[in-house]
Parts: C-alpha cells; sequence; structure tokens
C-alpha cells in the first residue's frame, strides 16, 4: 500500500514507524477527553478569542519543500572505552538534493561523556543549517532554540571543568566555530529562513493563563483542544512566552555570549533588528499543534513571510498519519537508521580484524576507523 496524495511515495516498511509516531498525539487527545476539561476548554478558547490571541492563516502561498537538519548519537562501550558516534543530516525534498552527512567517532576520556557528545551533535547540526543558508524555502530545526541554548550551556559547562585534556581538544574543535565572531550559532540565529520547530512542550503559559491554573498541561496538548485547523497564536517574543530570561554562560570562549544573549531575550517592541519569536499553529483538523519559533523579520510586510512559513508547514504535513514536516520526519527517519548501526559496524569489522590478523593491528585499525 502507498500513499500518493502528495504525490510522495510512502511504502508499507512505514506502517510500524507511523503507528509509534501517533501514540503521543492519541495520549494527548486522552488527556482532553472528559467533559470538565472540554467545559475549562472551550472557556479558555473564549478568553483567548477576546485576547485576539487566536488568529485563521487564511490564504497564504506555500514556498514549496522545506530544508530539515537532524543529529544523533550513540555509544559503544567496549574493553578499550566508550565510542562516541555522532551524526548531523541535511536533506531536502527537492529534486536532485542528495542528503548531506556529517559524522564522527569520538573517544572520551570522561567517564560521563553525554556532556560532550551532545555538545559536539548540536555544534555539527549547526553547522548543518548555516551551510545550508536556505534561500527557496525554510530550514527546520529539529528542536527548539531554547533547548540548543541550555545544550551549549551545559556543553561549556563540561569543556571548563574536563579533568582530561584530550577531551577539551576534541570539544574546543567544535564549540570555537560555534561561538566565535560570526560562528556557526549567531548566524544560524541571524538568519530569518531557519525555524526550530520543537517535539517537546517547553511551557505551559497558555494553559496556565487560560484556564487560572486549573489544567497541568503544557501548551502542545492544552492548544490541541483549542486551535482548529488553520488556526495559531499571535506570535510573540521567546522571552514573553512563560519561559523567561535565558541565561548564556560567560566563558570566553563563548565570544558572542551578550550577543546571543540579546537575541534571546529581545521584545517585539525592541527596536533591535534581531528578535526569536513563537507560534502555536495547528495546519490541519488531525494534526497535532506544532511550536514553531521563528525570526521577528518573518512578521514585516503585514507578515507576508511569516504566513508563507506557516502554509509551508501546512503544505508537507497532508499525510495524516505524519504528524510532523515530511522533510523533518525523512531526516529523523535517516539519523536513526545510521546510529542504529554505526556501532554494530565498529564492532563487526574490529571482530573481523582480530580473525584475520594479530589483535593488536586489529585495534590499531578500529582505533582509526572513520564512520
Amino acid at each position: 500500500m502507498e500513499y500518493k496524495a502528495s504525490g510522495i511515495p510512502i511504502s508499507a516498511q512505514f506502517a510500524e514507524i507511523l503507528t509509534n509516531d501517533i501514540a503521543d498525539f492519541v495520549y494527548s487527545l486522552e488527556q482532553l477527553n472528559s467533559p470538565e476539561t472540554n467545559q475549562i476548554i472551550l472557556e479558555g478558547r473564549q478568553a483567548m478569542e477576546d485576547d485576539r490571541v487566536i488568529q485563521t492563516l487564511g490564504e497564504a502561498l506555500g514556498l514549496g519543500s522545506m530544508v530539515a537538519v537532524d543529529g544523533g548519537n550513540n555509544i559503544l562501550d567496549i574493553g578499550s572505552g566508550s565510542q562516541c558516534f555522532i551524526i548531523a543530516v541535511r536533506y531536502s525534498l527537492r529534486n536532485g538534493y542528495d542528503p548531506h552527512f556529517m559524522m564522527d567517532r569520538f573517544k572520551f576520556e570522561s567517564a560521563e561523556p553525554s556532556g560532550f557528545m551532545y555538545g559536539i551533535r548540536n555544534a555539527m547540526e549547526i553547522q548543518q543549517i548555516r551551510e545550508a543558508d536556505e534561500k527557496e524555502s525554510f530550514c527546520i530545526v529539529d528542536n527548539s532554540w531554547v533547548s540548543l541554548l541550555q545544550t551549549v550551556n551545559r556543553t561549556i559547562f563540561h569543556f571548563v571543568n574536563a579533568s582530561s585534556e584530550q577531551d577539551r581538544e576534541i570539544t574546543e574543535k567544535f564549540l570555537e566555530p560555534l561561538l566565535a565572531e560570526n560562528g556557526d550559532f549567531v548566524c544560524t540565529l541571524k538568519n530569518p529562513r531557519n525555524i526550530a520547530i520543537s517535539k517537546s512542550g517547553i511551557s505551559s503559559y497558555y494553559c496556565e493563563r487560560y484556564t487560572n491554573h486549573k489544567l497541568n498541561l503544557a501548551d502542545k496538548v492544552f492548544l490541541l483542544g483549542v486551535l482548529r485547523a488553520g488556526e495559531y497564536t499571535e506570535p510573540k517574543a521567546l522571552v514573553d512566552s512563560g519561559i523567561g530570561q535565558l541565561n548564556v554562560r560567560s566563558d570566553k570562549i563563548f565570544v558572542t555570549k551578550d550577543e546571543v544573549k540579546d537575541i534571546y531575550n529581545t521584545t517585539l517592541q525592541s527596536t533591535s533588528e534581531d528578535c526569536l519569536c513563537l507560534t502555536y499553529f495547528r495546519p490541519h483538523e488531525w494534526s497535532p499543534v506544532k511550536r514553531i519559533e521563528f525570526h521577528k523579520k518573518l512578521l514585516k510586510d503585514n507578515k507576508k513571510l511569516f504566513k508563507s512559513m506557516l502554509q509551508t508547514v501546512a503544505d508537507s504535513m497532508i499525510i495524516p498519519t505524519i504528524h510532523e514536516p515530511l522533510e523533518q520526519f525523512l531526516v529523523d527517519e535517516i539519523v536513526k537508521r545510521h546510529t542504529g548501526k554505526l556501532p554494530n559496524i565498529y564492532q563487526t569489522v574490529g571482530i573481523a580484524n582480530i580473525k584475520d590478523f594479530s589483535s593488536q593491528f586489529a585495534m590499531q585499525l578500529t582505533r582509526r576507523l572513520r564512520t
């Protein structure tokens, strides 16, 4: 069986994946399924309408296939220590657009390498986003700008406090281009064609405000009961979204710390050119609510480019069983398949070499194996 309404064949092998993909969506619906909750939500919607928080997309022009970036990691614990496999992939459904891979393997001396590993993964992802330099449509960051900054802060903490010079050297190679003046992080934040679509809930700002704290739900779940197809919440600055001021680590390696802090914490009323904003959008009746973080520049010219962005997301979500933009879904699958296999390939090569050669020669080969 293939679903071809979009012109994109989706084969039967995706059936199990798609079943798992809707599990959270079904659970969210169950949370809303009670007369008492429905009444509170109806009252909340009325209050949001009164405040003009709920907007309707109407007619807008989509810009075609987007680019998506995602990363993954895996750890193989063997006798010689923990081998960390990290991958970042960039992909689009445009004709002739091949997947762009960044893959590497590291052996950290730290007993808890995850603090380094996730930071390097995010650095790879942000490099992929900057190199995409999207101009035709939009580039999806499979995360939130909030989470990315938190990961950067955590990685700097591990870098500063690393007991191993080797771990510091490995991490610094990625932190330096990420955090430098005109580096990958600040340039990616400033590009209005980059949109961050988060899987996590992040905040309960609307739920708390418009139910008088009667419901304890993430905004993405609460708004699933509020928003109708084609509706979105009036854009607001990220700093006003219920998460408060976002802090930036002050270490000297973070050369653009002040600039990044300003971008994250600027309000819409500010005269600053750069400001991160967010909206919640329900593309279709069957769709979950998507939290989208975007640049203030999209709101220029009576929100023309902003509405094009929403329509582009909606156009990419016309397959009811896939609850995210198709580009985001596919790049996520590419990452999952590779990160799951890399440790096995590494281990298999090592075992094969041990059988054919001396142990010492085999370990030399696998240590230098570039995945």
